[in-house]
């Protein structure tokens, strides 16, 4: 057994870590244990950007957002920050400054904050309270157990997040503080880190043989994501936090935007995985879940029986029984028994046998009932309808489509913030009167109505006299005063007679509101030979068969449209 206590300290002690390489091994680790936090500091504020000289003028009265920003842009790197901890609002004033990063920073923000530095990032992250950890290593038994504590009021901190950054185990601490952490390798070097909200993050190394490697800090199997603020995480949904443990969640807000790299996991449920609850902080390129998995992102093949919960970003092909969740974006291609969501961007294929939601996208979603999108997106195709902000391809549904801005919709009744819609009045060669509802974008529409046709006294069924429109038309000319418009009408007129219409429609606006249109159309018929109809337009041509008949007939056909 190993007793160690370390602290987080802001000094750079380095050379005292070699003098005691002279010392018996036993020694050197209890040493190490009062050191470590300054090789974990030195990783943080090694002499990157962090220690780099600057040199700033007179800053008057400006906020300290936008003084972060004018030092970001000249350092080429980014400031990581919440909004709600970070007082980036507020003003700020310095009378010209000539020192470290690091010192400005804490000039500005104070001792209650930590800043640490990644590639391209500096993040700056509140955290008030100091904890201390202290911890034995069974070998026997490959555990590492202790305790985690407040360095102030000595109390122990419950819900602490303690893991291994190389062997990729965490665990929480209880109500008492304490940790069993199970090793995959105890004879190793041990890593412990623990991170708590509002606390410091804290580091541990046990080394049994001391072997000091300066790349060793640059491990990149780690990948830092800044919290932009958007509140888009699985962590906000409901439908997924259902899935999700309360010590999951915990995990995710004390590691934060830290993440792992691993070639490959195993689950059975959420926890329940070769990383144990680290997985959520673990972004693999290979991942099956027997039934459902809960992971940091994917950078290659997923697939799971049930479902898949990703907290950032999918790359490469993904599928689940019932349902994906990606908290980040997705490049490549998903498909999902029942539902798929994306809570970033979309630059692929989303396939769901029900529904498909997202934000941004410049891909396809296909789904069997509805896609739904709060932001731009590429193209849509859905059995019912879709919803978006901004389409760049178009959208197929059958029922019907809505978006601010579409060119191409393709469904019955399209609500277009930015496209056209009319209501328009007509009358074909055989004096039905129509009345007809058409709506779409700059370039597609879709058309639904209905006809009657007054005065028929010679027909002996009714019926005869109604007919039902639906159809999809294409504006070929949009001229403020002429156009030019393409129609393919299906006309309903009893259960056995039916009329596919294909028409060329020109228009003149007599006002703002009102356009005259009229136009030939060319007309395919099917009736039964018992029915009493009468075909319409001028025949072309008719062919009879035992329980069919077939004509091909031309019209004309004109009205008024009310436009808006």
């Amino acid at each position: 057994m190993l007793p160690v206590t370390a602290h987080k300290t802001d000094a750079l002690y380095t050379q005292s870590i070699y003098k005691l390489m002279t010392i018996n091994q036993k020694l050197i680790t209890r040493g190490l244990a009062l050191f470590i936090p300054v090789l974990f500091c030195t990783k943080l504020y090694a002499q990157n950007n962090l220690m780099k000289e600057i040199s700033i003028g007179e800053i008057k009265q400006q906020r300290m957002g936008t003084v972060l920003d004018k030092i970001a842009s000249k350092g080429n790197f980014y400031f990581a920050y919440n909004n709600k901890n970070i007082p980036a609002d507020s003003m700020v004033s310095v009378a010209g400054y000539r020192g470290t990063l690091f010192s400005l920073l804490d000039k500005l923000l104070g001792d209650s904050y930590e800043f640490k530095e990644v590639p391209g990032y500096i993040v700056l992250r509140h955290a008030p309270g100091r904890l201390y950890i202290t911890a034995e290593v069974d070998k026997e038994f490959a555990i590492v157990k202790g305790y985690v504590n407040d360095v102030s009021g000595q109390k122990a901190i419950a819900q602490a997040s303690v893991y291994e950054k190389n062997q990729l185990v965490s665990t929480l601490t209880n109500d008492k503080g304490y940790f069993e952490l199970k090793l995959k390798n105890p004879t190793g070097q041990l890593s412990l880190s623990v991170s708590k909200e509002n606390y410091r993050d804290t580091a541990l190394y046990i080394l049994p043989v001391v072997n000091v490697d300066s790349k060793h800090n640059n491990n990149k199997n780690y990948k830092y994501y800044p919290d932009e603020g958007s509140g888009n995480g699985v962590e906000h949904s409901r439908f997924a936090r259902f899935f999700i443990s309360s010590k999951q969640l915990v995990q995710g807000m004390n590691l934060g935007n830290f993440f792992a790299t691993s070639p490959y996991q195993v689950s059975l449920v959420p926890g329940l995985s070769t990383h144990g609850m680290y997985n959520s902080q673990i972004i693999d390129k290979v991942s099956y879940n027997l039934l459902g998995g809960y992971t940091a992102g994917i950078n290659g093949v997923e697939a799971a029986g049930i479902f898949n919960i990703n907290r950032k970003d999918v790359k490469g092909f993904q599928m689940a029984g019932i349902f994906n969740v990606v908290g980040g974006s997705l490049s490549g291609f998903e498909i999902a028994g029942i539902y798929n969501s994306v809570k970033d961007f979309t630059g692929g294929v989303q396939v769901a046998g029900l529904f498909n939601t997202g934000q941004q996208s410049s891909g396809v979603q296909f789904a069997g009932l509805f896609n739904w999108s709060t932001g731009q997106t590429g193209s849509q195709m859905a059995g019912l309808f879709n919803v978006a902000k901004k389409v760049k391809g178009f959208q197929l549904g059958f029922l019907f489509n809505v978006a601010d801005s579409s060119d191409h919709p393709i469904g019955i009744i399209n609500f277009i913030k930015n496209g056209e819609k009319s209501l328009a009045i007509s009358t074909d060669e055989t004096w039905f009167t129509h009345l007809d509802f058409r709506s779409g974008g700059r370039v597609m529409y879709g058309l639904i109505g209905a006809g009657y046709k007054f005065g028929d006294a010679s027909s002996k069924d009714a019926s005869s006299k109604h007919v039902f429109d639906i159809g999809f038309g294409a504006h070929i000319i949009n001229h403020p005063q002429f156009s030019l418009s393409s129609e393919y009408v299906v006309q309903i007129f009893t259960k056995s007679y039916q009329t596919q219409s294909f028409r060329l429609l020109t228009g003149y606006k007599l006002t703002k509101l009102l356009r005259l249109f009229a136009g030939p159309t060319f007309n395919i018929s099917g009736s039964d030979p018992n029915d009493d109809v009468q075909i319409r337009g001028w025949e072309l041509s008719k062919h009879i068969s035992n329980d069919n008949i077939t004509t091909l007939s031309i019209g004309i056909t004109g009205g008024l449209q009310f436009v808006w």
